[in-house]
């Protein structure tokens, strides 16, 4: 099954490596920067949706994302409209101090949620917050679940890119590609790269 966090992830570096709105630049500090618009984000997420949401001990049933638009990429903070729908929903566990079991039926709902991410260059890891902020659907208490469902940070471990191996004349050459940040900015995230390069006579 995947993952949210999995889908981001794979959408980051495929997005990367084939839309071509992406573009790279570099910096006094010797870091190439790739850029990737929201729109071009939004197309490939729906592309390969639906997904399913990751599972929770105290739901049954099954809960999909269907699809993703008015993606919005701030400083730190990325806001979007999701539609979710889901079969057989059943909870069980405690509201309050109350154990309770609630049947649902199917879903189909909109919600509108920001997340904040973070990362964390030492640990190599993007750090995803997801929370809902407007709730479209009636009914308050399944709300309020899926609420505490999606409302967690997500660890994204960012893997290191394969270095590039290349000859120039008698020298081997190896291009090493570190992740040196991730982040977004006016509708546009940004994964900056700091190479390094070593050589060798052969």
């Amino acid at each position: 099954m995947k993952r949210i966090p999995d889908i981001i992830c794979a959408s980051i570096f495929c997005l990367s490596l084939f839309v071509p709105y992406s573009f790279a630049t570099t910096d006094e500090k010797d870091e190439i920067t790739i850029v990737i618009p929201a729109r071009a984000m939004v197309k490939f997420i729906n592309d390969i949706l639906p997904i399913k949401i990751i599972k929770d001990k105290k739901f049954s049933g099954v809960i999909w994302i269907k699809s993703v638009d008015k993606l919005k990429l701030e400083i730190d903070k990325v806001s979007f409209s999701v539609n979710i729908y889901g079969e057989d929903i059943k909870y069980t566990g405690r509201i309050g101090n109350l154990s309770t079991s609630l049947s649902f039926g199917n879903i189909d709902t909109s919600l509108d949620c920001d997340a904040s991410i973070r990362y964390d260059k030492e640990k190599s890891i993007l750090y995803i917050r997801p929370k809902i902020v407007e709730r479209r659907n009636r009914n308050k208490v399944l709300l309020r679940l899926l609420a505490e469902l999606i409302d967690k940070e997500y660890p994204v471990e960012i893997q290191k890119l394969k270095p590039i191996i290349t000859r120039f004349g008698d020298k081997s050459v190896t291009i090493d590609m570190d992740i040196s940040n991730v982040y977004a900015v006016h509708n546009r995230l940004f994964i900056g790269i700091r190479p390094s390069v070593k050589s060798k006579n052969e």
